[in-house]
């Protein structure tokens, strides 16, 4: 046992290293890729892009109003920490946070699968590799995007639910990246079922999660005014995602909508969008409240399909977690079709967007048909791995792959 915890280590380890290593050799090799990615609509959106953050650093270190243009739509705090850390070192800042992620992601495949030993499993260290070499967390990081940010708060939030139990820090990693990312909230509804339906734990982790949210906020509005709260920041950060202020082309599907539709029909549409954004994932969460860690992340696949700006980064930490249910893999009933799919809608993203935006030989219509593929790809995922869940469920929590369905 001793040998296998020390065998562990080293894995863990090597895979760490690994991911913080290639992330930092191909940001030095090349160098200029950083600025070409964040330019990719595929990588960088107007909430979560480098050069909207490089311009608030830039406002606050001499000391001009930093929300006033409507460009910076990062929150202050992070402003702040980033403003203390030379330009230079930010790329080892997203290095070392996808690192903390395949950490995490192993002790959390590790603790898993040591409660469910009979089952089909993947290793732990393919589980932090897969993330480490995913060629969409590699870019994402280099882009220096601050998805890979809101990546590491809720990486942290799963593995303090799932490998400590600890109520305390889960709450807290939530309410980071719900500060980063205001529809991320609406997670703590499936880490509900992590407390096993103790009443106890569960108002102890939603006390936790709002105090700490609400300090944070606290502190972000009393920043630089002598200690008098400014609310002024809600507006361009969390406001201007809600509102879906900034209708810029993105692999979601909220932009197009919003380009054609008549100016009188917006407001109440904007509506009808969020609430179909956040209200489907109730529902997720008590259908599968039985199985914490996967109703949490169908959840994340869910908002991940249906947010207003949404990047491939998101999608690679939700694919990072589906090795996890390596016991569902059996159940699927189309998965070379979604991959297929996937690829197809990744692939040509950036070639109709190229041809739309670059060379003008195309129109919104080319960019946006990919988009639905690309859309269509998770809303299979999700699909099938829910029929796979449900069958799994049928089969009494036992895999029987052998087994048919036969209406009656």
């Amino acid at each position: 046992m001793e040998s296998f915890r020390q065998e562990g280590r080293w894995s863990l380890l090597a895979v760490v290293c690994l991911a913080v290593t290639v992330r930092c050799a191909v940001t030095a090799m090349f160098p200029s890729l950083q600025q070409q990615l964040d330019q990719q609509v595929e990588f960088s959106t107007p909430m979560t892009s480098y050069k909207s953050l490089r311009e608030g650093l830039f406002l606050l270190r001499h000391g001009l109003p930093v929300y006033s243009g409507g460009v910076v739509h990062q929150p202050p705090l992070l402003l702040s920490v980033f403003s203390r850390v030379p330009n230079c070192c930010h790329r080892y800042l997203y290095a070392v946070a996808d690192g903390v992620v395949a950490c995490q992601l192993m002790l959390v495949s590790r603790a898993l699968f040591s409660r469910t030993p009979g089952q089909r499993r993947v290793p732990t260290w393919v589980v932090g590799l897969l993330f480490a070499l995913n060629p969409l967390a590699l870019l994402s990081c280099v882009s220096q995007s601050t998805v890979s940010l809101t990546n590491v708060a809720l990486s942290s939030c799963v593995y303090c639910a799932v490998v400590l139990r600890n109520t305390w820090l889960s709450g807290v990693a939530l309410a980071f990246a719900s500060y980063l990312n205001v529809y991320n909230a609406v997670l703590a509804i499936p880490l509900f079922n992590a407390f096993n339906g103790a009443r106890r734990e569960v108002c102890l982790f939603t006390s936790v999660f709002a105090l700490c949210l609400a300090l944070l906020l606290l502190l972000s509005g009393s920043q630089g005014n002598g200690g008098a709260f400014d609310g002024s920041f809600l507006q361009a950060t969390y406001g201007a995602m809600i509102r879906f202020e900034s209708v810029a082309p993105n692999l979601g599907l909220w932009w197009y909508f919003f380009i054609e539709m008549f100016q009188e029909f917006i407001p109440f549409f904007k509506g009808v969008f969020n609430v179909f954004h956040v209200g489907v994932t109730p529902a997720i969460a008590w259908r599968f409240r039985g199985q914490p860690l996967y109703s949490f992340v169908i959840s994340l696949l869910w908002l991940t399909l249906t947010k207003p700006y949404p990047t491939l980064g998101d999608t690679a930490l939700c694919f990072a977690y589906l090795p996890l249910f390596a016991p569902l893999f059996g159940y699927l009933k189309y998965p070379l079709f979604s991959t297929l799919l996937f690829l197809h809608g990744v692939m040509l993203s950036p070639i109709f967007y190229h041809l739309w935006i670059d060379l003008g030989s195309g129109n919104s219509n080319f960019f946006y048909a990919v988009s639905l593929v690309y859309a269509l790809a998770l809303g299979s995922i999700i699909a099938d791995f829910v029929w796979a869940m449900l069958r799994m469920e049928y089969d009494g929590g036992s895999p029987n792959y052998k087994r048919r369905l036969t209406q009656i």
